[in-house]
């Protein structure tokens, strides 16, 4: 016949002791004994039964109460016996002192019973719970008692207070007696232990890691073992449970060890109790597991997070029209085109789409297209492990523009052969300008229908640069502990006529160093001359020299004025208003040139 797993936690070394004596050379248990007391003896019970799969634990007292409230597992608990009472009783007789005898019903119900028949006069008083403990043995000090009879915790509380006490161990006729039972309740059982244990057998024989928490996220079933890859596995789990909404299916993935784990989440009830399946299915990464080309995230919005974080998350694109935009673009799962310069927030955008978009509750793709090759571009189009083949999936294909015209060619024609746009939620992002930025865009808008998101240059958003301001200098106060509340009139003035080639991410940068160099509560029209001029002098230094283009002047005259202009804008790094003042036209005839060409 099968062994017996027995888990025994004991709350003191005695009873430990005791077991293993008891149990040295019996061929019909195995049992592991452990040391520990009410919630520590609970914390390890919680461990060890993750990965081993015990039939019972034996524990005794409250460790054994607070077991079998918090497992759902058969819990034995040795029980005091008479004997062990009045062993202890007896003992006490020799003491000259005021004596009482206080613990749970399983102490004072027996003890009453004893002293009843053997006529004895000592004060009994029951703790109904562990809160009681302390109120009711300081009652029992200031009434002059000096010695309790009690179980451990009861020992416990009264040597912190100065209470003497006779602590009641479990004799060995009472253990003797947990082990049977619980040996004696296993085979009661064993035809529903056995359905378990087959059941559990083909679920390991499966693809997908199975595992159950209950509805407070504590562990009832894994197929996982203790190896340390299965533990990694089963820490990341746990640690997207704060996020399980626990409605509906929720998808989280996350590389480890070069795989990629899917863990699928759904909300399981049985007998009108919730529990949560969590299935992991180990695919092959597509790439190296460092390689960025492929980044995934997943929506963990409902986890606890700090307050600097909630500071952090604070975005420019909460501000003005773009808020607007996003807002009404996100429920939707049309494919989205987002156009703007470097540093204007389209990567922020994309990732408030997906955060407030249909399929938030599934992992988000980014892939960089500047750092593919045309290898990992021919895997993504062919690998059956490729999120282009996923359904309901969110999937930010970041700098198209950076895609040869042969692989946008391969990418449109996948699109529309495999219904792409219909599976999955694409996000598309272009950096502007770009050569072939007319092209992308008429493809996009008119032979894929995607809703098209502008960012603006930060010099176009002068009216939103107040607010963005104000959330920018939030996040360095809670940075770098300061407590700036704006700019002085004139600091500010300078903030808005300055040109922000790199938008939203020089713009975060320079105010980050102004708050360092503030110790005032506003700051300053000197600090922001002085950085401004650093940065233009920056600018300078990196700009191309100016140079003269070879024109072809045998090309009609408008060819010639819009080279001329194409140009002046590369070194007035593409802002139209400067161009137009330094060639001394307006910007409405500047504009109409750029259009007709």
């Amino acid at each position: 016949m099968k062994r017996v797993k027995i888990l025994a936690i004991a709350p003191y070394k005695g009873m430990a002791e005791t077991l293993s004596v008891l149990t040295k050379g019996r061929e019909d248990i195995d049992v592991t004994i452990r040391t520990g007391n009410l919630q520590e003896g609970l914390n390890i019970a919680q461990s060890l039964t993750v990965y081993n799969n015990y039939d019972v634990i034996i524990s005794r007292g409250g460790t054994a109460e607070l077991i079998r409230k918090e497992l759902d597992m058969l819990v034995i608990d040795a029980p005091l016996s008479v004997y062990d009472i009045l062993r202890s009783i007896k003992m006490s007789e020799n003491y000259a002192g005021k004596c009482a005898i206080a613990g749970f019903h399983g102490i004072t119900d027996n003890a009453r019973i004893l002293c009843d028949l053997l006529k004895l006069d000592i004060d009994i008083f029951t703790f109904k719970s562990q809160n009681e403990v302390l109120p009711i043995l300081l009652k029992l000090k200031s009434a002059s008692y000096s010695l309790i009879i009690c179980d451990l915790i009861g020992s416990l509380t009264a040597q912190s207070i100065g209470l003497n006490s006779i602590f009641i161990p479990s004799g060995t006729e009472s253990i003797n007696a947990a082990i049977n039972e619980a040996i004696a309740l296993v085979h009661s059982n064993r035809q529903t232990c056995r359905q378990k244990e087959l059941f559990k057998t083909a679920l390991i024989s499966g693809q997908e890691s199975v595992l159950i928490f209950t509805e407070n996220r504590q562990l009832w079933f894994s197929t996982l073992t203790d190896n340390p890859t299965d533990k990694q596995i089963m820490d990341m789990a746990q640690s997207f449970l704060p996020s399980f909404a626990g409605n509906s299916e929720q998808i989280f993935e996350c590389p480890l060890n070069g795989f990629i784990y899917r863990i699928t989440m759904h909300p399981l009830s049985y007998d009108d109790e919730i529990y949560i399946l969590v299935k992991i299915l180990k695919i092959p990464s597509l790439f190296q597991e460092y390689d960025k080309t492929i980044s995934i995230y997943n929506d963990c919005e409902n986890k606890e997070i700090s307050s600097e974080q909630i500071i952090e998350n604070n975005s420019a694109n909460f501000v003005g029209n773009i808020h607007t935009l996003i807002e009404r673009y996100a429920p939707s799962a049309s494919p989205v085109l987002i156009m703007g310069e470097s540093g204007t927030g389209k990567a922020k955008a994309a990732t408030l789409l997906y955060r407030n978009g249909p399929y938030h509750r599934r992992p988000f793709y980014v892939i960089d297209c500047s750092l593919l090759t045309e290898r990992k571009w021919n895997s993504l189009l062919s690998n059956e492990n490729s999120p282009f083949h996923d359904i309901n999936t969110t999937i930010h294909i970041k700098n198209i523009g950076k895609l040869s015209n042969t692989e946008l060619s391969k990418l449109y024609t996948y699109i529309e052969d495999t219904g792409m746009i219909k599976r999955n939620r694409l996000i598309f992002s272009l950096i502007t300008p770009d050569p072939n930025a007319g092209d992308i865009k008429n493809y996009m808008l008119n032979k894929l229908s995607c809703l098209l998101l502008p960012t603006e240059p930060l010099r176009e958003r002068l009216e939103d640069l107040s607010s963005i301001a104000t959330l920018y200098i939030n996040q360095m106060n809670a940075l770098l502990g300061k407590q700036i509340i704006g700019f002085d009139a004139d600091a500010f003035h300078l903030i808005k006529n300055y040109h922000w080639p790199d938008n939203l991410d020089q713009f975060r940068r320079v105010l980050k160093e102004l708050a360092v160099l503030t110790s005032t509560s506003y700051i300053s029209e000197y600090n922001v001359r002085m950085v401004l001029k650093q940065e233009e002098s920056t600018e300078s230094s990196l700009k191309i020299p100016r140079y003269s283009l070879p024109l072809d002047l045998s090309q009609p005259l408008n060819k010639i004025t819009y080279d001329i202009i194409q140009t002046v804008m590369a070194e007035e790094n593409m802002n139209k208003e400067r161009t137009a003042r330094r060639l001394g036209i307006s910007r409405s005839t500047l504009w109409r040139i750029l259009k007709n060409n």
